[in-house]
């Protein structure tokens, strides 16, 4: 018996499914990133765009080929980011482990992206 078929019987109303948020459908990787400055001792990425499970295999080999150059810093312009999901997060998370053991300093750059500050000052007070 589902849980619709137990408020029947129980007389109650159904839940009204109108008011449940609509799932957030997929961006079919619209990201964008590019090389904004390169010199052998910075690389720059602008990043646009949404960065979500669709998108976030792209951002990850971006990021994996500029942390193996072993530039002295790395950083991640997010400026123009609309969404920032839970897998951008731990992509971004991933390249700070492995930029620190290749000896690279990454700088994740916020910008004026909101969906980038919020979901960095979330990522802030879960770890602090």
């Amino acid at each position: 018996m589902t849980t619709h078929e137990r408020l029947r019987v129980a007389g109650a109303a159904a839940p009204p499914v109108d008011r449940l948020p609509a799932p957030r459908a997929p961006s079919d990787g619209d990201l964008d990133s590019r090389i904004r400055w390169k010199s052998p001792d910075a690389v720059v990425v602008e990043v646009a765009g949404e960065v979500d499970l669709c998108s976030v295999a792209q951002l990850a080999a971006v990021l994996d080929e500029h942390v193996r150059a072993r530039p002295g810093v790395l950083r991640v312009d997010l400026g123009q980011v609309r969404f920032l999901g839970a897998a951008g997060i731990r992509v971004l998370l991933r390249a700070h482990r492995h930029a620190e053991a290749a000896g690279v300093h990454l700088v994740v750059d916020p910008g004026g992206s909101r969906a980038a500050v919020r979901a960095l000052e979330l990522l802030d007070r879960l770890q602090g």
